[in-house]
């Protein structure tokens, strides 16, 4: 992992769409994705558990950002932000110095709890990192603010470590690539509802990646709801934070979530403005084809699908050494129409059975024969045919690639089949 300097970081981490399974988009809308940093780790903890294990360079990264203290607890390293403890004296000359009236003592003593033994203030955990900044900001000290990517660089080192407390509560940076044209109207001036909503659950599902180890390969998520409710507005020109805390997380034999239950806020200005509840089951890809399978309609009349537009070619009808070309018109599970060009189809009626090729991306290729049902001039080109064929030599394989397909690229021909 490269380190970079702080002067030297970049302006924002775009996270990979593989994390976001937008395997056909363009962009990820998510930057920045972190772990809460622990306000304090034990000495022990970081000297005979991390720093052993980092480069020099990481070490001093590191110690720009965590200061090592000791005091009646023992030793410790501190986030330097705002201070987990804080001695009694030591508060009372940050209130004096940076002239703190009582409204913003008040607000102040809402994270922070005297603790009678040891004679110092105690952070406690509902701290929110808005809170933080606005904390910062009373006590004039902004100079303490860490920024977005020095944090994910953070936590990116300390997730390795088994011995650092975690908490599961995650950040993120809404993101949108200069060049990307989204479907808000241009006049409203304002970021649209759904490309936050397609931010969180981009933000969500890769939480469950990189913080609940769910693998890349052989799953497949299972969205259970997603509830969104908007609060205001969503400036364009102000950045927006996300954070996503897991209320519920189950866990797979092999150690990864299987089931999660995320709350997702994104943040403008340090106000909310957005809630997301999202939860999903993470199923084995075998498990839920078996769902799938049970769970199949049964029509009267089989239906047929339209392909997108990328497969109407992908498909070659043989016979005798012969080429017929034609494109895919529609497909259901029991066969297929296409458009022909050149040689007249009817010629192929009594040729018996005609082998064919198709092929889909991620499905793979289809093979088998068919055989020829009708064949229909066409009204507007008398250079063109529709034939209809009918699967009638195809394994198992070919017949599930088939349905596959249709689930991925087809679209249902409504006004024929089902009213």
């Amino acid at each position: 992992m490269m380190v970079f300097e702080k002067e030297e970081f970049p302006a924002v981490l775009p996270l990979d769409k593989r994390y976001t399974r937008t395997y056909y988009q363009d962009d990820s809308f998510v930057s920045n994705i972190r772990r809460a940093l622990p306000r304090m780790i034990t000495a022990v903890v970081m000297e005979e558990h991390v720093f052993p294990k980092l480069s020099n360079e990481e070490i001093d990264f590191i110690l720009q950002y965590y200061a090592k203290k000791q005091d009646t607890s023992g030793k410790y390293y501190q986030l330097k932000t705002i201070p987990y403890r804080i001695r009694k004296e030591s508060a009372e000359r940050i209130v004096k110095e940076a002239a703190i009236d009582e409204t913003q003592i008040d607000f102040i003593r809402n994270f922070y709890q005297f603790d009678t033994e040891l004679q110092q203030y105690v952070l406690k955990d509902k701290v929110t990192e808005s809170d933080e900044i606005r904390i910062l900001q009373i006590v004039k000290r902004r100079d303490f603010y860490i920024g977005n990517v020095e944090k994910a660089k953070i936590s990116e080192i300390f997730e390795q470590f088994a011995e650092i407390p975690k908490k599961d509560t995650f950040f993120a940076n809404l993101y949108v690539p200069p060049g990307h044209k989204f479907f808000s109207p241009p006049n409203l001036k304002h970021i649209s509802g759904m490309q936050i909503v397609e931010a969180a659950r981009q933000f969500g599902i890769a939480c469950n990646h990189m913080f609940g180890k769910v693998p890349f390969e052989g799953v497949t998520f299972l969205l259970l709801y997603l509830n969104s409710e908007f609060f205001q507005y969503a400036k364009m020109n102000m950045p927006i934070k996300l954070r996503a805390i897991a209320k519920e997380t189950k866990f797979s034999k092999l150690g990864y979530w299987n089931y999660s239950k995320l709350e997702i806020t994104a943040y403008q200005e340090n106000q909310e403005i957005t809630k997301i509840e999202m939860a999903a089951s993470i199923l084995p890809l075998k498990v839920y084809k078996r769902l799938k399978s049970t769970q199949e309609e049964v029509y009267e009349i089989d239906p047929r699908f339209r392909v997108l537009d990328q497969f109407k070619n992908n498909i070659s009808i043989r016979e005798n050494g012969r080429n017929i070309v034609s494109t895919i018109e529609n497909i259901s599970s029991s066969g297929f129409m296409v458009r022909c060009s050149g040689i007249h189809p009817g010629e192929l009626a009594n040729s018996g059975q005609l082998e064919f090729f198709m092929h889909f991306d991620i499905v793979g290729f289809v093979h088998g024969t068919c055989i020829l049902l009708w064949v229909k001039e066409d009204d507007n080109n008398e250079d063109s045919f529709f034939a209809g064929f009918r699967f009638e030599s195809i394994s198992e394989l070919d017949q599930a690639n088939v349905k596959e397909a249709i689930n991925r690229y087809g679209r249902l021909i409504e006004e024929r089949e089902i009213q």
